[in-house]
């Protein structure tokens, strides 16, 4: 049986029609399928779907969002010494099928959300601006670079970083695209985030994402479009040859991004939420990072402590004399 081509079907809640973004989207896709719904949870949300089978023909919801759309940050993220760290929705789940993605252990289904009223996250973050500065993760459950020729998200977030001094966002990526940094304004409050994986991992791991020299391309074009770069070794997975995988894609970086464009790293081994991951153990039993025997605490899974401190130890070891010590951020000890 012939399976859909991704996004042949675009289900569109009745309020999510009129919206700018709603019109944009449906002219990026003029011969998908068009099925009118009430809530998008009534499809996103329904039971027994399954992610693998989904995955290669998954659709697109178009939504408006409402209630609270401005949330305080994850205790296992990185925080960047930011006292007002948020993370919002933008999208939710991910256009990339990366088999440790802790989005398969929250959703049931590959299908992913838009929400199209983006003017009401602004507003919100608007009135949280009066209380404090906010530091805004926008890239949480999604990766909005491969979304932005047909959303213009971006475009809306990094403008009102501009037009408020007191709001910095970071847009986390493993997108290969390049060219869209030179598309955005510049600014110290606008940070691209770059996911970097060795290639072993990227091949057996990360479906659907940049190749590791691909995005190594899209840090360069970002930091010469005017950028200063955030890498972000984390996940660090173990994986048969991860010290000789970890120290080819190091020597690459070193190699063609120059040490005075990166603003920090991050560094930091696997952890999930203990609840995602049992539920990615059962949707997922042949996955060897999902079914390694990890240790829980506080509710969360992560390698044994010697294990995390042997791989930080040794990723930090390769960043030597590349970036100071003060330009690297480690996880949070669990």
């Amino acid at each position: 049986m012939e399976r859909n081509k991704p996004f042949s079907h675009l289900y569109i809640e009745e309020e999510a029609f009129g919206y700018p973004m709603t019109e944009r989207i449906r002219n990026c896709f003029p011969d998908a399928s068009l099925i009118r719904i009430s809530r998008y949870g009534e499809l996103f949300d329904r039971p027994r779907q399954s992610y693998p089978e989904q995955y290669p023909s998954r659709n697109l919801i178009l939504a408006v969002r409402h209630g609270k759309m401005i949330y305080p940050g994850a205790p296992v993220c990185q925080n960047f010494d930011q006292r007002w760290f948020y993370y919002c929705t933008p999208a939710m789940n991910c256009v990339y099928n990366c088999s440790y993605c802790w989005l398969k252990g929250m959703y049931q289904t590959a299908n992913l959300v838009i929400f199209v009223n983006q003017e009401d996250f602004l507003k919100e973050t608007e009135e949280l601006l009066k209380e404090h500065p906010a530091y805004l993760c926008l890239a949480y459950e999604t990766d909005l670079v491969p979304l932005e020729t047909m959303t213009g998200i971006l475009a809306l977030w990094t403008q009102a970083a501009i037009c408020h001094p007191d709001l910095s966002i970071e847009i986390r990526t493993k997108s290969s695209n390049g060219n869209i940094w030179s598309t955005l304004p510049v600014s110290d409050r606008i940070i691209p985030a770059f996911t970097l994986s060795p290639q072993a991992m990227i091949d057996s791991m990360e479906q659907g994402t940049g190749t590791m020299e691909q995005r190594i391309s899209a840090v360069k074009a970002a930091s010469e479009a005017g950028f200063r770069v955030r890498l972000c070794f984390d996940p660090m997975i173990r994986f048969p040859g991860w010290k000789a995988a970890y120290a080819e894609l190091v020597a690459a970086c070193r190699e063609r991004i120059p040490a005075s464009a990166i603003r920090d790293c991050s560094i930091g081994t696997f952890r999930i939420s203990a609840s995602y991951l049992q539920n990615m153990r059962k949707r997922f039993p042949d996955s060897a990072v999902v079914q390694y025997p990890y240790e829980t605490s506080m509710g969360y899974c992560h390698y044994p402590a010697f294990v995390k401190e042997e791989m930080e130890q040794y990723l930090l070891s390769l960043l030597h004399g590349y970036v100071s010590e003060q330009q690297i951020y480690q996880e949070i000890g669990l």
